[in-house]
């Protein structure tokens, strides 16, 4: 049997961190997997699957402005996005001998396709979500990533069939496609997280995606909280630091935390705080915790979810820039059990596992 390369985008740690249940599903069924991906991936990976061999494979460098538009930053790195695509897929058809490899699984690596192996590509955004003036762009936007999934033997999507699921309108298409595999929610813990009775956390701040955003909205937490008498930890979501815990004006920081030692502080703490990424949404909803959502600024996808999700009571949000304004979720957990509950992601391995 042939192995299987897994590479999730180095943007942020969410790619990575839903791969996790897609990996260990894998590793239960003894294949023979090889990793690859670059930056905080990278080192996450390596943390996590020190036995599994991993490649250093870069991918297109995305940096959040600390002002304005994330479509901007992305429109001016477009000649770069594409040559990366090209870029990757050159690499894969150099690989595929040189690795023995008979299929390939990857999170929003549009590059990594090939025409000799089975190759599927995990995505929950089959519709682009813009706004202003880059509402105009939408349907050439959707032709280019449509023309993308196209090269793919199926686009594996991490929510439920079901509209609106965890994504509304970004994973839901009103044409039915034999090409779309709904996978359930993908999220690296396995069970709710129900909170203590008499919590001895406060607040639990959770950063995450890249530079510099991540630093800024650090210190916008540092600030707002710094005469604070509540007990408040911040994550920092940065698992290359050292395993690092300190203190900034009653505040406890710490670097990272493996699964085990997370969820333990998160059944402690009674508010939690966090970004809108989708993947931060589906860890949130197979916890079922509630939050309070802080959109990445420029970044209408998250910009959307947060808006979604408000709506629908279980949780609240508010903009970086009006963050002094925050308020908590009036409950601090939620029943969804009609959406965890959904797993389809067996079947869809099973499938891969006959091709390899």
């Amino acid at each position: 049997m042939k192995r299987l390369l897994i590479a999730p985008l180095n943007w942020g740690l969410g790619h990575a961190s839903r791969c996790v249940p897609v990996i260990d599903e894998f590793i239960e069924h003894n294949i023979e997997i090889i990793l690859a991906g670059d930056g905080l991936v990278y080192d996450f990976l390596h943390q996590r699957y020190p036995l599994l061999p991993i490649i250093n494979l870069p991918g297109q460098k995305i940096t959040y402005q600390t002002r304005g538009s994330l479509n901007l930053t992305l429109a001016r790195s477009l000649a770069g996005f594409l040559k990366n695509i090209v870029s990757e897929h050159e690499w894969l058809q150099d690989s595929i001998e040189k690795y023995d490899i008979g299929a390939i699984i990857s999170d929003n690596r549009y590059g990594l396709w090939s025409k000799s192996i089975p190759s599927f590509l995990i995505t929950h955004q089959i519709n682009i979500k813009s706004k202003g003036l880059w509402k105009f762009g939408e349907p050439l936007a959707h032709q280019k990533i449509h023309g993308f999934l196209d090269n793919f033997h199926e686009i594996w999507i991490p929510d439920v069939p079901q509209w609106p699921g965890l994504a509304g309108d970004l994973s839901h298409v009103e044409k039915s496609n034999s090409k779309y595999r709904y996978l359930g929610i993908l999220s690296r813990f396995k069970y709710a997280a129900p909170i203590h009775d008499h919590p001895s956390n406060d607040i639990l701040a959770i950063l995450s995606g890249p530079e510099p955003q991540r630093t800024i909205f650090e210190n916008i937490l540092l600030k707002t909280f710094e005469n604070t008498t509540m007990e408040m930890i911040i994550l920092r979501g940065l698992p290359s630091a050292h395993p690092t815990q300190l203190k900034s004006n009653g505040i406890t920081l710490i670097s990272h935390l493996q699964d085990n030692d997370f969820v333990e502080l998160m059944v402690k703490s009674k508010n939690i705080i966090c970004r809108s990424g989708y993947s931060s949404l589906m860890d949130l909803f197979r916890l079922q915790r509630t939050a309070l959502l802080v959109p990445t600024p420029g970044q209408s996808e998250q910009e959307y979810l947060a808006r979604l999700h408000a709506n629908s009571g279980n949780f609240s949000s508010v903009a970086q820039n009006r963050f002094k304004f925050y308020h908590f979720p009036a409950h601090t957990q939620i029943s969804c059990s009609n959406i965890t509950s959904q797993d389809y992601l067996s079947k869809a391995c099973e499938m891969v596992i006959k091709l390899l």
